[in-house]
């Protein structure tokens, strides 16, 4: 008998996107057969054990970093479904490791796909992030692809995605797709110096991981439209998941009887620098991928039932935190690297500047008791100048248009030729810093990305924003011409020259 199940080897199946994933093609076993790539981990074996005796699911232990290993497992795959990742809390703390696990993975995959000999019948997912587009906050916090790239300062997760997404988009496959993915729920992470990173009007366009891993799940079946490939997604829940991090936590906390405002202070909470946006555009995954059945009153509502049941069980009650609790709790991650008070007490100037522009714009923030405002940002759609006529289709754009979208970048469009409608031949590119680079229209017009030497030299938006109408967009809205800053990055795709091709 032929089997006509289609195989997917998928990365990060231990995770709490991944788990989700792995649930859904447990439940489409007579569609799918499954290749999983497990860090070989105590902890890691244990979570799979339950589903390595699955006749239908083949385990591999190992690491992303092993090129042979992902040779190994890319071969015979139909769908390449790219999930796993160094996230925060281990990306902040090991950040060359992150890049090294990040990106080399990547392109591991990359290069695998091309060793096959199908390797245009085989498609490459890769899961990217919020993060990449950085600090878009209130007044401009509306996004969509193609919007400029822009990692917050220090945030090395963010700077593996953007130089691994970039990877996939210059690939020259045939099939693949980035997904930017957007904050999940459940929180899978104890607390950290990174939540301490946002202020309380900072906005995310939230997910389920169960709804994150229906998406996953169904964008390995058939139907997909051709035009699904080889462009970028924002995922998100929609408009009801639209929220602020005030609204989020009046949400949370209040389950459990909490007021948030007794144990997190404003000045605690950075003022710039995280990342988040509510979307334009996510509803297009939506369309062809149809995911979301969860809004937040019926998964707070089922969290609450969770809340209950632990109430209940008298052994259990003492998992339930108090107000008290919490503060001493969250006292303990904010004094660590990469917390609010970490960089006071250690006058980590650059930090200060990234977070909070000046020592002084902290101290102008109120209390809760000196009426420290929180609000709903405009809920009307604004759109971002792309520097080119999106009105005209994609078939249709010609060397002025990208010309003109360089400009727009404060650079220039060296080649002086172009298919019209080409979109994938690499054309020649300068930045204003004059350091000229090869990539495609893709890459630049629907991507938002630009110089890859800029990139990874430095964290230097405000430069940018003097030289880049384009960039000066998701700068100046915020920061004005006032608030400088200029960090040098210790790691960057050159981190991990040993593990190109």
């Amino acid at each position: 008998m032929t089997n006509n199940k289609k195989t997917v080897f998928m990365t990060g199946s231990t995770g709490t996107m991944g788990m989700e994933t792995l649930k859904q093609f447990v439940q489409r076993q007579d569609r799918f057969q499954l290749k999983l790539l497990v860090f070989d981990s105590p902890r890691d074996r244990r979570i799979i054990a339950p589903y390595a005796r699955n006749k239908n699911i083949d385990v591999v232990y190992g690491n992303m970093k092993d090129a042979r290993l992902v040779d190994q497992c890319v071969a015979g795959a139909d769908y390449v479904l790219h999930i796993g990742a160094m996230v925060s809390p281990m990306a902040d703390q090991f950040p060359e490791e992150t890049i090294r696990v990040n990106l080399g993975s990547t392109l591991h995959i990359i290069e695998a796909i091309k060793r096959q000999p199908n390797p245009d019948d085989i498609a490459l997912i890769y899961i990217g992030t919020v993060g990449e587009t950085g600090c878009r906050r209130d007044p401009i916090h509306w996004g969509r692809v193609g919007d400029p790239i822009k990692g917050s300062i220090f945030d090395y997760y963010s700077t593996s995605k953007i130089a691994a997404e970039r990877a996939v988009f210059e690939s020259g496959l045939n099939k693949w797709v980035s997904i930017r993915q957007t904050g999940i729920l459940p929180f899978a992470s104890a607390p950290s110096p990174i939540m301490f990173h946002q202020n309380f009007n900072n906005v995310l366009e939230w997910i389920t991981a169960e709804e994150s891993g229906l998406l996953m799940a169904n964008l390995c079946e058939d139907g997909l439209p051709p035009s699904f490939w080889k462009r970028a997604y924002n995922v998100g829940g929609g408009e009801k998941w639209r929220l602020t991090l005030w609204q989020l936590l009046e949400m949370y906390f209040g389950l459990m009887g909490l007021d948030y405002r007794k144990f997190l202070n404003p000045s605690d909470m950075g003022m710039y620098n995280f990342h988040g946006h509510w979307y334009t555009d996510s509803d297009e995954l939506e369309a062809i991928a149809r995911f979301r059945f969860l809004d937040p009153e019926t998964f707070f509502k089922r969290e609450l039932k969770t809340i209950r049941t632990l109430r209940s069980i008298p052994l259990l009650r003492h998992l339930l935190p108090n107000e008290k609790k919490m503060q001493r709790i969250l006292n303990r991650p904010n004094v660590e690297p990469g917390g609010t008070k970490w960089m006071f007490q250690q006058k980590e100037e650059d930090w200060i500047k990234a977070f909070f522009g000046s020592p002084e714009t902290r101290e102008q923030i109120n209390t809760w008791e000196e009426g420290y405002e929180v609000y709903d940002p405009d809920r009307t759609p604004t759109f971002m100048d792309h520097g080119y006529d999106e009105s005209k289709p994609a078939s249709e754009l010609d060397l002025s248009d990208v010309q003109g979208a360089a400009r727009f970048r404060g650079g220039t469009c060296r080649s002086t030729s172009m298919t019209p409608g080409d979109l994938f031949t690499p054309l020649t590119w300068s930045c204003h810093l004059g350091h000229e680079f090869q990539a495609t229209p893709n890459l630049i017009l629907k991507g938002g990305h630009w110089c890859p030497e800029c990139e990874r030299t430095a964290w230097d938006y405000a430069a940018y924003a003097e030289h880049s109408p384009f960039h000066a967009q998701v700068w100046t809205p915020l920061h004005g011409d006032q608030h400088r800053i200029r960090v040098v990055k210790e790691f960057s795709d050159r981190t991990v020259t040993d593990m190109l091709p």
